[in-house]
C-alpha cells in the first residue's frame, strides 16, 4: 500500500464503532418497540468521548478489532466470518456496494475492520436498563466501539452508491464518505466479564452516508438493531477533532440514543 493511501485509511481511525456475547443485556429487552409512537421516546442513552492523546505515538499502539474479537469476545474464525458477512450484506443492500472481497470500484471503495482507540475515553453516562429504568453513572461506563467501515475515496475519487439509499440510477458521493455497520458493548459492570448481566450490547448501522469522514469532524444518523435485525432505536450524534498543540488532539463524541426509532429510522 502506498503512503498516500495508507494515510487516507489511517485518517478513518477516529471514526471507528462491536458485537458481544448474547449473555449480556440485549437490545430487545429495552422498552419502546416500534408498535408504539415512533415520535415519543420512552428510553434514551447518552454516550460521550473526550480523550486527549497523540495519535502518532508509536509506543502506545491501540488494540485492533481482531484483538477485541479474539481476546474479549472469544470469537473463533467462523464467528468472525459470520459477523463480517452481516456487514457485507448490509452495504450491498443499503448502498449497492459488494465488499465481499474487501474492496469495490477498482479499489476506490474499501472495507475497513476497526476498533475505536480506547484513548478516546468513550463512556456511557446514561443507558436504558430493563423495563425502561434508566441506568446512570457520573464516571461513565467504558464503551467498546467497533465498526466495519465502507470507505469511499481510497484512490481519491468520488463513487456512485445504489441500493435502497442511492436508488436504481445511483447517487454520487465525494471521496471521504463512509458508512458503518458496527456494535457497541458497554461495560456497565464493575469489571468486564462476558457473562456480566449488566453489560449492554447493541448493533448499529448508518442510515445515511457519513460525509467528511476522512476529516474526523462528522455528524451521524444511525439505526439501532436488536439481535434479530429489527430496528428498535436510533443513535444521533457528532464527532469533532481538536488539535491542542504538541501533537496532541482531543476527540470529542456526543452520541444520543433514542427508543423507539424515530420515523426517519424506520424502513
Amino acid at each position: 500500500m502506498n503512503n498516500s493511501r495508507y494515510l487516507r485509511l489511517r485518517s478513518l481511525m477516529p471514526l471507528i464503532v462491536l458485537l458481544a456475547s448474547p449473555t449480556v443485556v440485549r437490545a430487545q429487552d429495552f422498552p419502546g418497540r416500534n408498535d408504539q409512537s415512533p415520535n415519543a421516546p420512552t428510553a434514551t442513552g447518552l454516550l460521550m468521548a473526550n480523550g486527549v492523546y497523540d495519535p502518532a505515538d508509536t509506543d502506545n499502539e491501540p488494540p485492533t478489532a481482531d484483538d477485541f474479537d479474539t481476546v474479549i469476545m472469544g470469537r473463533d474464525e467462523a464467528a468472525k466470518a459470520e459477523r463480517r458477512q452481516l456487514a457485507v450484506n448490509y452495504f450491498a443492500e443499503r448502498y449497492g456496494i459488494d465488499l465481499s472481497g474487501g474492496f469495490a470500484d477498482g479499489g476506490n471503495i474499501v472495507l475497513i475492520d476497526t476498533l475505536l482507540d480506547p484513548r478516546n475515553n468513550y463512556r456511557a453516562y446514561q443507558i436504558p436498563g430493563k423495563n425502561g429504568r434508566p441506568m446512570s453513572s457520573r464516571q461513565g461506563w467504558i464503551v467498546y466501539d467497533r465498526q466495519y467501515v465502507m470507505f469511499v475515496g481510497a484512490l481519491g475519487q468520488p463513487a456512485t452508491l445504489f441500493g435502497t439509499w442511492g436508488g436504481a440510477e445511483g447517487t454520487e458521493v465525494p471521496p471521504g464518505t463512509a458508512a458503518v455497520d458496527g456494535d457497541y458493548l458497554i461495560q456497565a459492570g464493575k469489571k468486564f466479564r462476558r457473562k456480566n448481566p449488566n453489560n449492554v450490547y447493541i448493533r448499529f448501522q448508518s442510515a445515511d452516508p457519513i460525509f467528511g469522514a476522512a476529516t474526523g469532524d462528522i455528524k451521524f444518523n444511525c439505526v439501532l438493531l436488536d439481535e434479530s435485525g429489527e430496528i428498535i432505536g436510533a443513535a444521533i450524534g457528532r464527532q469533532e477533532i481538536y488539535p491542542i498543540g504538541n501533537g496532541l488532539v482531543q476527540f470529542a463524541i456526543q452520541n444520543v440514543w433514542q427508543f423507539p426509532a424515530p420515523v426517519w429510522a424506520l424502513p
